[in-house]
């Protein structure tokens, strides 16, 4: 099942971008470390990750992940229950095997960014199945949940990698910020593809969102906005793909979509202030950490060309 889920066996797996092992290991770099001898830390990153996927599309009533039918759907709830439990245990194993490596106080400091970044994605989850039955949820209520579900993970990923490197307190609240903001801004270009990115180019349906009545950025903030929205959106509780593009045009109409854009890259510019405080000394080396978060809001996000100076 894990095999399954992971894509290993299939002849040309569909996977995810690795990211958050990519920034773990890139971190580690810019600080000193060995990449080599701090692939388990990348490794259980990257498995607790995916602990978080199989829930998530259990919890989500999930169809699909990476364009195969998702496992929960392939072998069962319980089972994939189970194997989410796996996956999450055998992540805090692997992440112990890079103990040897590293100096003991950089070990516990690690650890410690790992466990708690683990219990704030559960957090984000419970909130994230709390808004689907709640009418009020603000759009300051969504970021407060996506700092937790997505950020906490992107954030623990840059932060272990130069932790295990011997980094400092100071850097390690500069590379905490740095990736909050990534989370943020990740979270928002996903959020703003599910109603108006190219379906080719994301692999999934703009319509989804609207249809199931997700809330989720753009949403949230037509909701506070927009009236034509807010009264199309009250008046059914059941959303047909006709309707979903009637809402997706009335959105834009508020320029919702702009808004949802500039978050994007409001975010985007926090984090290229906040790496210019990074003690790097050589450009090039502060210039490939951006490039590496860069590479995840291109190709899929259409506006990823303009400059988030």
């Amino acid at each position: 099942m894990v095999s399954y889920h992971f894509g290993w066996n299939d002849p040309a797996p569909k996977t995810g971008k690795r990211l958050r092992p990519m920034l773990l290991l890139a971190s580690s770099h810019l600080f000193g470390g060995n990449p080599q001898e701090l692939i388990p830390a990348a490794v259980a990153m990257e498995v607790l990750h995916n602990y978080t996927l199989v829930h998530d599309d259990i919890e989500d009533e999930g169809e699909t992940r990476h364009g195969r039918v998702c496992l929960w759907r392939q072998y069962g709830l319980a089972q994939s229950l189970n194997t989410g439990d796996f996956l999450s245990t055998m992540a805090h194993d692997i992440f112990f095997e890079v103990e040897p490596f590293v100096k003991p106080g950089d070990f516990k400091r690690a650890y410690a960014v790992f466990r708690q970044a683990s219990l704030g994605v559960l957090r984000g989850q419970y909130m994230d199945i709390h808004f689907e039955d709640e009418s009020n949820v603000s759009v300051d209520d969504y970021l407060e949940m996506i700092h937790l579900k997505t950020s906490c993970l992107i954030s623990a990923s840059i932060r272990i990698g130069a932790i295990l490197a011997g980094a400092d307190e100071t850097v390690d609240a500069i590379l905490a910020e740095i990736g909050d903001h990534a989370g943020l801004a990740f979270q928002i270009q996903d959020d703003y593809l599910g109603i108006w990115g190219d379906t080719i180019a994301t692999g999934k349906s703009n319509l989804t969102d609207l249809i199931t009545r997700k809330k989720t950025y753009p949403i949230l903030l037509g909701l506070s906005c927009c009236p034509s929205f807010k009264t199309a959106w009250d008046a059914n509780a059941q959303v047909t793909p006709e309707l979903a593009r009637h809402m997706a045009e009335l959105l834009s109409n508020c320029s919702v979509d702009e808004s949802t854009i500039e978050a994007v890259f409001y975010h985007l510019k926090q984090i290229r202030e906040r790496q210019k405080s990074l003690p790097l000394g050589e450009e090039t080396k502060n210039d490939y950490l951006w490039s590496l978060m860069n590479s995840a809001f291109s190709p899929t996000f259409g506006v990823s060309s303009k400059s988030a100076q």
